[in-house]
């Protein structure tokens, strides 16, 4: 069965050995994969064209969050820092999937407008691919 999107966390450490915790709450998260570049390996042999896959171009992790100074500071204290392990999880303990990488972070206050809620974006630079992670 479908799920909606409620339940969804994002959650990181700053060392191993120590626990997940969630980061900050988020309302939105980006594409979790890419598709692998086309390379046209054609050759004169055949009147067909041919294709490999080349290599993948990890994405920044763009996460929409509320603002909140403590939300904020959190994140801030984590720039500078490209050991860091992350977690995506749908569901709070991973049950409809869960998936993890290693990088840095930077967060950026988003603009306003009259009316609006404050609002910031988590960005997650990867600096290892994204697999799927066992939650114990």
């Amino acid at each position: 069965m479908e799920k909606t999107t409620i339940n969804t966390y994002l959650y990181a450490k700053k060392t191993t050995g120590s626990d997940f915790e969630k980061l900050v709450d988020i309302t939105s998260y980006p594409d979790l994969f890419s598709a692998p570049e086309k390379l046209d390996i054609s050759d004169l042999s055949s009147k067909q064209k041919k294709y490999t896959d080349g290599m993948v171009d990890l994405p920044d992790y763009e996460f929409g969050a509320n603002y909140t100074k403590t939300a904020y500071d959190k994140v801030k204290a984590m720039e500078n820092d490209d050991t860091i392990q992350f977690q995506i999880r749908f569901g709070a303990d991973g049950e409809y999937g869960a998936w993890g990488w290693t990088g840095s972070v930077f967060v950026n206050v988003k603009a306003g407008e009259v009316g609006g809620k404050r609002e910031m974006t988590v960005t997650c630079y990867p600096k290892t691919d994204i697999t799927e992670a066992e939650i114990s």
